[in-house]
Order: structure tokens, then C-alpha cells, then sequence
């Protein structure tokens, strides 16, 4: 059992959570992730721990409120309570080396799994710029992340409450790539680095290739044991089925076909949302 330790409302949607794991911390490299599982016969979810401390034996895991799980554990936990399955460290650790120049973007929450990385290559000597383009309710870690990078550059979008998630989505698409490609016409980089939505990620990536940039990028498909085992992380890189919880999650976006990523990451949408109907009305039923 997982003790929560601590637990915050760091903005809207999104939640920090401070557990006690120690044979996480003790291994957890920048770039890896964890499989929790928080409630008897719950979903397992993918987590990116955000920090740790390896004497004191705690991570810190921040979930975005998308889904029935996330929504049960801002709900239901409360400090002092414990999360039943915490598995990790998951996935190979991002790639350490000297790059020279790097621009690390986040998109939305992205910005919790571009955080240990960008501050792990500033630590190698790398000159590490981080963007982060969300909604204005949903900035998170702004306060955090400047002391650990050469420069933090925040876009905050607006969230139109007339228009619809996906218009306001398109906004944030938009923001992101113009930054982008003013900062590549305007500075040279050696390497690009993105986490965040497929669509994004791939827009991001056609302003990338247009300067020759090289650019990772940290997928993110459905994941269920996160051990290669089910196949549903599986993805297409270099013309070769890849699995992005073991052969990843970082890849060269270069080799990414971010089409068929894109139609994969959408086929569980449906069963996502009535997973969260379902869970609602039981919540409005007074049952758990």
C-alpha cells in the first residue's frame, strides 16, 4: 500500500499528489513513469513522477482530472489514505547527454513530464528553454520549473467559455505552434522536445522539420500493463510497430507516424466517456 502523503489542487483539473513508494524513488530516472492502480478492481493509469526523494522514499504524481480514475482519486483520497498498485519505474529513461541548445515544450499538463527531464539535461550543462502553452485556469508549475532551467517561457491561453473544448483545443494548437516558429526563426536549437496531445505534438513537429531541428518526443498512447504485454501502447516508428512502455516513451518524432498515433489515441474515447457518465450518475445516486 501507497501512502498519500500530501495532496493539492494545483490548479483546475489538476491535482498533486505526494506518495510514499520507496523502491520508485530509489530507481525513478527523468523520462520513466509509473502504472497506478488506486482502487480495487480500478483501471491502471500512467503517471510521470514529477520529483522524488530517495533517502526520504516519496514521488510526487500530478493527474489531470480527464477520466472516471482521476476524477475517483481527487474525489476519494484523502491524506493519510493509500493507493493500492504503484509499479515502476516504467519505460526507459530519456536520453542524457550534452545536446548544447534544447527547447522543451509542454502542452497542457505535458509540462509534469517535460520537468525532470529539462532540469536533468540543465543539470548536464545544456542551455534547457522550457515552453508551456495551456489554458489560463490550468497553468501549473510555473513557479517551480524557472528555477531549474535557463529560461521558462509561459503561454497562458484563454478558455472561451462560449465556445466548445474542442474550439478552444485549436486556440491552444495555434498559440503553440506561431511560439514555436518564431523561437526556431529567431534562435538556433539543437534539439526540440515535446510532450502533450498527439495532434499537438505533430503540429509542433511540421514547423520542427521545416528547420531541420532534430525533435523527440515522448508518446503517450492508451497503456494498460505497462510492460509490453497487452499491445495496446503499440505505435509506428521507422515503418516498425513499436511498444511505447518499453520501447519508449521517447522516440524521434522524425520516424513517428503520427497519423495512425492519432487514430489509435482516439479509438477509447467513446468507453472513456461513459465510463465517466457512469461513474457521475452513481456519484448523483449517493453510491461509490
Amino acid at each position: 500500500m501507497y501512502r498519500v502523503l500530501e495532496k493539492r489542487e494545483l490548479a483546475m483539473r489538476n491535482v498533486w499528489y505526494k506518495i510514499h513508494a520507496p523502491h520508485v524513488a530509489r530507481k525513478v530516472q527523468p523520462g520513466q513513469f509509473v502504472i497506478v492502480r488506486a482502487f480495487p478492481n480500478g483501471e491502471r493509469i500512467p503517471l510521470t513522477p514529477v520529483i522524488w526523494d530517495r533517502e526520504e522514499g516519496w514521488i510526487v504524481l500530478i493527474t489531470f482530472i480527464r477520466g472516471k480514475t482521476t476524477m475517483r482519486m481527487a474525489n476519494e483520497l484523502k491524506v493519510g489514505d493509500s493507493i493500492l498498485n504503484v509499479a515502476g519505474p516504467l519505460g526507459n529513461p530519456a536520453e542524457m547527454k550534452k545536446f548544447g541548445k534544447i527547447l522543451a515544450i509542454g502542452a497542457y499538463t505535458g509540462i509534469v513530464e517535460t520537468f525532470p527531464i529539462a532540469r536533468a539535461w540543465h543539470e548536464l550543462g545544456n542551455e534547457v528553454t522550457t515552453l508551456h502553452v495551456t489554458f489560463e485556469p490550468m497553468v501549473i508549475l510555473d513557479d517551480m520549473i524557472p528555477n531549474y532551467v535557463d529560461r521558462h517561457i509561459l503561454k497562458p491561453v484563454p478558455l472561451d467559455p462560449n465556445k466548445d473544448f474542442p474550439s478552444n483545443m485549436k486556440n491552444v494548437t495555434k498559440v503553440l505552434t506561431e511560439t514555436v516558429r518564431e523561437m526556431l526563426e529567431r534562435e538556433n536549437y539543437d534539439l526540440v522536445f515535446m510532450v502533450g496531445p498527439a495532434g499537438d505534438q505533430k503540429a509542433v513537429f511540421e514547423v520542427v522539420k521545416e528547420f531541420g531541428v532534430p525533435m523527440k518526443a515522448d508518446l503517450h498512447p492508451i497503456m494498460v500493463d505497462g510492460t509490453g504485454m497487452c499491445g495496446a501502447c503499440r505505435v509506428t516508428v521507422g515503418g516498425e510497430v513499436k511498444f511505447a512502455c518499453i520501447d519508449g516513451p521517447e522516440f524521434d518524432a522524425y520516424q513517428v507516424d503520427w497519423d495512425v498515433l492519432i487514430a489509435r489515441v482516439g479509438y477509447y474515447t467513446d468507453m472513456e466517456r461513459r465510463a465517466m457518465e457512469e461513474y457521475m450518475k452513481a456519484l448523483q445516486g449517493g453510491e461509490q
